[in-house]
């Protein structure tokens, strides 16, 4: 029988024992921990890489990096103004756009352009439709509250900009893409300044972030249909970059057109002849535009006026 001195120092054994194993698991565990730390850190820094690579490289167009994502096309910042209330934003992949209920129109609508966009998607041959983003306690307006108007459904993002696919194309093709234009203004100097985008983005590779839309006089009050207010003029500004440009290639080098041309039946002539400024468009609109930009940056675009021919 062992005696107390033998208990004891068995006893000293496995306290020693358990001790050991218990310092051996808890190195085992912070080895663990720093192992998975410096993966999660890796891992991190990989990914920080790729997202760098992805900003800066200029190699593949903006919608063909992003696919899928709406945000590519307010990269240059959301318009702005003082009354949200009246802006019911709606975000789908081929464009953004703010949709009022009390002009029936959109304030303004923004998108990325480029060659990317084009393909060889038929145009959609029927009605235009109202738009199942729309929330529901707005009343849609329908393709037959533009009939017998005297006015064209003028598209925002022109139907031949979103040929990719027919889903593109047909998106183009809701009422919440269109405004009340005269059929003189949307098939002349409106119909060129979409023709010169074209040609910028097939012939010579930019990348655009255009936004557009109507302006309204406070006299204007014509409606056609069930209260689709008819703009005075319309408005486009278009920011030029380098393919695969972003808002950090954004200088004040940068050019940008902005164009503000009447909606009346005696319009005529060139796009160029209604060339402006950013800060005038403002005025006649009540947005900020390029919200993104660094303000020293805007501040010179914003009272630029475009150094026309930019091809």
């Amino acid at each position: 029988m062992p005696n107390p001195y033998t208990r004891l120092l068995r006893s000293q054994r496995h306290k020693n024992t358990r001790q050991i194993l218990w310092s051996f698991l808890v190195l085992l565990a912070g080895l663990a921990l720093l192992w998975w730390q410096q993966q999660h850190e890796n891992s991190r820094l990989t990914q920080s890489l790729h997202d760098s690579l992805a900003i800066n490289d200029t190699s593949a167009f903006v919608a063909e990096r992003d696919s899928g994502n709406s945000a590519i096309h307010t990269i240059l910042g959301t318009p702005e103004d003082a009354t949200p209330h009246n802006d019911i934003i709606i975000k789908r992949w081929q464009y953004v756009l703010s949709y009022n209920p009390t002009t029936r129109c959109p304030n303004w609508v923004a998108w990325n352009q480029s060659a990317w966009w084009y393909g060889s998607a038929p145009r959609h041959r029927g009605q235009f439709m109202p738009d199942p983003l729309l929330p529901s306690v707005y009343v849609p307006v329908l393709h037959r509250d533009y009939v017998n108007s005297g006015y064209d459904r003028g598209h925002i993002v022109r139907s031949e900009e979103r040929t990719r696919s027919v889903e593109d194309n047909r998106t183009t093709f809701y009422t919440t893409n269109t405004i009340p234009q005269t059929h003189e203004l949307n098939t002349g100097p409106w119909l060129r300044l979409e023709e010169y985008v074209e040609q910028l983005c097939k012939r010579h590779r930019h990348e655009l972030y255009i936004v557009a839309g109507p302006i309204y006089h406070d006299t204007s009050r014509t409606v056609i249909g069930r209260g689709v207010r008819v703009p005075t003029e319309c408005f486009k500004i278009i920011v030029i970059l380098p393919k695969g440009g972003r808002s950090r290639h954004v200088t004040t080098m940068t050019n940008v057109v902005a164009v503000r041309m009447p909606n009346r039946s005696d319009v005529s002539g060139s796009w160029e002849q209604y060339v402006t400024t950013v800060a005038d468009i403002e005025r006649a609109t009540g947005y900020r535009f390029l919200t993104a930009v660094p303000d020293s940056i805007l501040h010179v675009l914003r009272s630029k006026h475009a150094a026309l021919p930019i091809l």
